[in-house]
Formats: structure tokens, sequence, C-alpha cells
């Protein structure tokens, strides 16, 4: 059996042993055997219990040895102690599949954890048994009206699948998704991730018909690459709502750099799910949102909702805040053509808005309503339609709703609505929900969940243009290094470069800053340009580096304990002269020597100063993330990166095309962009710092963060001022 036929076998059963049912109330065997036999499953069920005879009036089998055939799915509900040595029989039985809802595992403490690793021993023998589990609340099938699962109720069968590493937010969206009618192909709690986690599920539910999209939630991720696999495979094909718990923890350690404290760890799973195409949500309202819209058509592979937007209202204000929500959210009502308007003019009294929204006023009928709503739906230039009732004097909500729903929708297109107000409007939005129309509290609900899901075709396209360009700028890298191999230095290979981490190694096994001349040392082996520099002990050696690189210079505090050097007044720029250079080395000992007197100095450093008229500064960074490795940073630099925080994160290799993606995603774009007649900068030149910086992170694995900051770019060149890696 492969594995897709494995995580069929879980997810949706012909045959299931629960081990452990029970008649004792209380139970979770029981909680689980009894919903199997009272949502009916279309399947064979047997209970497993070896001191009852009969559970719940059913034979019960003392051991899943002894069943009359082999079952797809094995449910674990006996306490912890014995779950390992019942995977070691399901395996030897060859049950293809096992959900274990056991918690005492790696959450319990030590006594867990030792348990967990029994139980991981177990699964070992079995490769092709796949466990989903444990400590979770388990899976539903609504299609096979399997509900493997301790929680009440069971929702109606749809194509929308939820995943959640949270049984208390199962529990709570699947009591909302029964309440309103909201389908699923299936909802799975994923527990402690033994086996089959995130990426398992998406590979499979990508493939399979009966699901068009899904929502998961999560609270962290274990097999990082294999995720971002699974999750860019399936939005390729459908959309993918995420939520992400923790999005304020803080950071396993404290930030030695720029980076450090401009990349946050919620901003790489922001980074992550945007390379992936995810669409990410922020609170439980727009998970509900997102759901409702996603399960308005069954199909299993509905139309993207189209960002051309239509309102149709029977009130003026409802309108302008709905179009307030749309233009605030970064979108735009369309233009309707003149056809519709004048078909429009035919039917709406002489004083209607004349544009979109569509005012029908508030007398309206349910004729009218209607007929302006079928009127604009044929529109060419309409993709989405918002319908909003306000429960106005001559207004009928409930007629309204079913003369709506006699209108026939094309499948390309989608309408959704806003019966505003309370019980005079229940019997309505009831109709348009049962009809396949998902109804909004407020105007602005729905434009916030409609703006969650616009553009996705859109999104992914772009997506799939940069990952075209990537193997293209992939293939063009790998035919410059073959031809530039046979000119390489093995003494300069910068895999060979591995000194600074034994250089800089504490009995502790603290981070280290690498000092400025070690860290531009680095970057010259990986060809990045940077200035010259030299180290200067006393105020004579000073000036005779300045004397040798050209006036005018800067001097800079040399010591691995400083990480901002600026702020203990360790620079000084634009020094023209001999005496302003041996005068500015004794200046910045004495500031040192006041502000960190703890300090260890070991000189200054002298270095050309760096002009390039109509320049901008960059920062670009690095930061190893405890879950995804290493992250790249570019954003607007200088000693006010951290003020401004105008940045953009992506994971390495970072190619010229991501490049242009995160620096047009920066406020500052329009300094590099040519604001008002100045030069644009040059992109080429930036595109070759961060394709060697991106080569130096990947290779140079003892980086913990880094920092060139600033990098200068003006329309002819561009160079690394200073740099900083902790490791």
């Amino acid at each position: 059996m492969n594995d897709k036929q494995s995580l069929r076998s879980l997810l949706s059963p012909r045959s299931i042993a629960v081990i452990g049912a029970s008649d004792a109330p209380g139970k979770v065997g029981t909680s689980i055997y009894r919903n199997l036999l009272e949502h009916r499953f279309t399947g064979s069920v047997y209970p497993v219990n070896a001191k009852h005879k009969t559970v719940a009036g059913q034979r019960a089998y003392a051991s899943v040895s002894l069943l009359p055939e082999t079952v797809e799915l094995a449910v674990l509900c006996t306490p912890a102690a014995t779950i390992p040595s019942l995977i070691e029989q399901c395996g030897d039985l060859k049950i293809p599949a096992a959900l274990i809802i056991t918690a005492g595992f790696r959450e319990a403490g030590s006594q867990g954890m030792e348990l967990q690793r029994q139980l991981d021993e177990a699964r070992s023998k079995y490769p092709k048994l796949r466990i989903l589990g444990p400590n979770c609340l388990g899976l539903i099938h609504p299609e096979s009206r399997m509900s493997a699962s301790f929680a009440k109720g069971i929702p109606q069968a749809g194509s929308l699948a939820f995943l959640s590493q949270s049984g208390a937010l199962c529990t709570a969206f699947l009591d909302w998704s029964i309440r309103e009618g909201i389908g699923f192909s299936n909802f799975v709690s994923l527990g402690n991730q033994l086996d089959v986690g995130f990426s398992d599920l998406l590979d499979y539910l990508a493939e399979d018909k009966a699901t068009s999209a899904a929502i998961l939630y999560i609270e962290s991720i274990t097999k990082p690459k294999e995720f971002i696999a699974a999750a860019r495979r399936f939005t390729s094909r459908k959309p993918l709502i995420a939520y992400k718990a923790g999005r304020f923890a803080a950071s396993a350690q404290a930030a030695a750099s720029h980076t450090g404290s401009l990349a946050g760890v919620d901003e790489v799973y922001q980074a992550v799910m945007e390379r992936c195409g995810i669409v990410r949500v922020y609170d439980m309202e727009s998970m509900v949102q997102c759901a409702e819209l996603l399960s308005q058509q069954a199909s299993s592979n509905p139309p993207p909702i189209g960002e051309r937007i239509a309102i149709v209202t029977n009130a003026g204000g409802p309108g302008v805040m709905a179009s307030d929500m749309l233009i605030q959210e970064g979108g735009s009502l369309t233009q309707l053509s003149q056809e519709t308007l004048k078909a429009l003019d035919g039917c709406l009294p002489s004083n209607w808005s004349r544009g979109n929204p569509v005012d029908v006023i508030g007398d309206a009928s349910p004729e009218r309503f209607s007929q302006a709503l079928r009127i604009v739906l044929a529109d060419p230039n309409v993709d989405t339609i918002l319908a909003i009732l306000s429960p106005q004097a001559m207004t009928n909500p409930t007629e309204t709703a079913e003369r709506v729903l006699q209108i026939p929708i094309p499948p390309d297109k989608r309408v959704v609505s806003t019966w505003m107000g309370g019980l005079s409007m229940q019997a309505g939005i009831d109709k348009l929900q049962a009809g396949g129309i998902r109804n909004f509290d407020s105007p602005e609900q729905a434009i916030r969940g409609l703006m969650r899901l616009v553009g996705y075709k859109k999104i992914n396209l772009q997506i799939g243009e940069l990952e075209r360009l990537d193997a293209q700028y992939a293939t063009e890298v790998l035919v410059k290094k073959s031809a530039n191999q046979s000119k390489s230095n093995p003494v300069l290979d910068p895999k060979n470069f591995c000194n600074f981490t034994r250089m800089h190694e504490s009995a502790s096994g603290a981070a280290k800053t690498i000092t400025e001349m070690d860290s531009k040392l680095l970057l010259s082996l990986y060809q990045i340009p940077t200035p010259r520099i030299q180290i200067a002990t006393n105020a004579y050696q000073a000036v005779g580096l300045a004397d040798s690189f050209g006036y005018p210079v800067v001097l800079k505090v040399h010591s691995g304990e400083i990480t901002h050097k600026t702020d203990v007044g360790g620079v000084l720029l634009s020094l023209k002269d001999a005496d302003e250079v041996a005068e500015g080395f004794d200046r910045i000992m004495e500031n040192v020597g006041k502000a960190r007197p703890d300090v260890r100095v070991e000189g200054i450093s002298v270095q050309p100063m760096v002009r390039l008229e109509n320049s901008v500064e960059l920062i670009f960074g690095s930061k190893k993330d405890p879950v995804f490795g290493p992250v790249i940073l570019v954003g607007f630099g200088g000693v006010t990166a951290e003020l401004y925080k105008d940045r953009a994160l992506e994971l390495p290799p970072v190619s010229p095309a991501r490049l242009m993606r995160m620096l047009k995603s920066l406020q500052c774009w329009p300094l590099l962009d040519g604001y008002r007649g100045r030069p644009k900068v040059k992109i080429e030149a930036l595109a070759d710092i961060i394709e060697k910086y991106s080569e130096l992170i990947l290779q140079q694995e003892w980086i913990k963060e880094s920092d060139l900051n600033p990098v200068l770019v003006n329309d002819r060149e561009a160079i690394v001022l200073d740099a900083r890696f902790i490791g």
C-alpha cells in the first residue's frame, strides 16, 4: 500500500476499530464509539475492549488481532503506557493507519517524553503505518458520516478542509460550522504530529477531488522544508488560509544586530506564507469569513473570487460603508458598462445613484432589488457582487431573498449578501444561506472576507512567474560557476573560510560579534564590494594609513564587544588631513572609554571615505530562524534602520526577481526608483551583492545574525560600508 492509500485509510476509512471503546460515562473511548454509531458511519466499526463482551449493545473484541477483518483505521483511546505496544500490534497486522487520541506524551513532562520516545521507537518499525496524534481531538469525514472524535456533532459534507493543532479551536470551529451550515471534506486535529503533519495532509488534499480549499490553525512547524513544498503545491491549485498563533512570542535569544531586532519570529512566518501563496488571517472572525466564502460552492475546483466588485444596496449609507472598507483594504469599485447603466435606468427610479454602488433607493420592492441585481450580475466588468439590504418601511427581506435566489449565478461569478438587522431579517438570511449565498452581519465584514480571497489566482500567477524566473536564474548561475571553475583559487575558497568560528569561540558558547576587519575580509572573499580597511593601534599609525589611502577617511572603534559603534562615539567621518586623523583617534578612544569602560578596544580602523552622489542607504541582513533557518532581510538602512522598520524578508537564495519584489514592497522604493527627478539606482549592482550575500549566508552555517549596513547605492554602483557577523 502506497503513502497516498495509507492517508486515504486515515482520513476516509472504510472500517474502524476503536481500541478502548467503553460504556463508562466520561471515557474518551465511550464518546468516540458512540459518535461513530450515532452519526451512522457508513463503514464497519468494531469496539475493542479486553474486559467487556459488549459495548453499546455491540459485540466487543478482546484484541485487535481477533477482529473479523483487517481494519483500515485503528483509533487508540487507552492509557498512554499501553500505546507503544498497541502500535506494534497494529503494525504486525498491517493496519495502514492509526489515530492516537490519548494524551500524556511529550506534553506531560519527563515521563511523557519517555513514553513518546517508546512510541516513536515502535512506530519506526512500521514505516508504512501512518499515525495521527497523539494527544488530539480526532478527525471527522462528513461524507462518510465518520466522527472519530470526542467532539459533539458532525458538520455537513462540503469541500473545505480544516486542519488544526488546537483541539479547543477545533471544537469551537466545529460548533460554529454546524450552526452556520458550513460543509467540510475533512476536519482534522493534528495533536503532537508524531508522524502525520501539515505537509503530509496538504500533499494528500492537494490532489483530493473532494477538497477545494483548506484552513490551517498553526502553532508551530516541525518540518519546515516539507511544509513549504507541500503548501506551495496546494496553493498552486487551491486556496490555503492560515492563522498562526503566538505572533508576539519572545525570540529565543536577544537580538545582537539590527537584523535581530527587525526580523521577529512572526515576520519569518509571514515571509514563508507569502512565498507559499498562503492567505494569512489574524483572528477567528477572519477565519470564519474565509470559511463562509470558501464553502459557498461545493465544486472541487471553484473559480477564484474576482477583484472586480460591485455593490447593490437599498440604502446609501451602508453602500458608502462598504466602499470605504473596500478602498481601505486595497480594492476598488469596478466601472459598470454603459449597457448596464442604461438597463438600470430602465428599471430604477430617476434618483438612483447612477454608478457603483448601485443604490436602488429605500422603497425598493423585492422585484426592483432582484432585477437590479440580475442586470449588474450580467455586466462583463463584474466578478463579485455584495448585495446589501436594510430594513426599511417598504422592505420585504424574506421575499427579496427568495427572488435573489431565483437569479442564476454564472459559475465564474460570486454573490454574497448583508441582510442588515435583527429578527425581521432572519428568515431571509436563512433562505439565502440555505440557497448557497453567504450572509455577513455587516458590509465591512463582507468586504474584509472578500478582500482576503480576492486576487488569489493573480497572486499565484505572480508566484508562479517568480518561480519561473528563479529557475532561469539558477540555471544561469550554474553556467557562470561552471565557466569560472578553472579560475577559482582554492586558498580563497569560501568553503574553506571557517576560521571565524574558532577565532571567536568562547568557553560558554555565547554568541560573539566578528570584528569589522574580519567581517570585511569575509565579504571580500565573496567578492562583495567594500572599502579597504586597516587597523591602527596609535595615532601615528592611523595617520600613516590615512596618507596611504588618501583623504578624506573614516575612523571607527575596533572591538568585538561593541555592536553599535555610533552609540558610543566610536565613528568619525570625512576627516580631511593628518591633524584631524590624529585628533580623531584620541577622541574616539576617549569617547569609548567613557561610554564603555568595561570593553577591550583593539584599535581604530582606518578606511577611505566613500562618497556616492545621489545614493540611498539600505540594509541587508540575515538571521538564523530556529524553525526555517537563514532568512534574508532588505530594508531602509543607516542609523535609522530600527526607527523606521521599513524592511522585507525572504528565504535565501534571493534571486534578482525576488530582490525586486522585496524592494518594491518598501516604503523607500520611490527613492530607489527616481523620486522627484533623482536618477534611478542601479538595481543590477544590488542584485549582484544579494546573490553573493545569499551564497555566503547559506555556506557559512556558523552565522547566527549579520548586517550589511549601510549598503550605499546610486545609479552607477553599490558598496557595503559596514558589516557585522554574529557567530
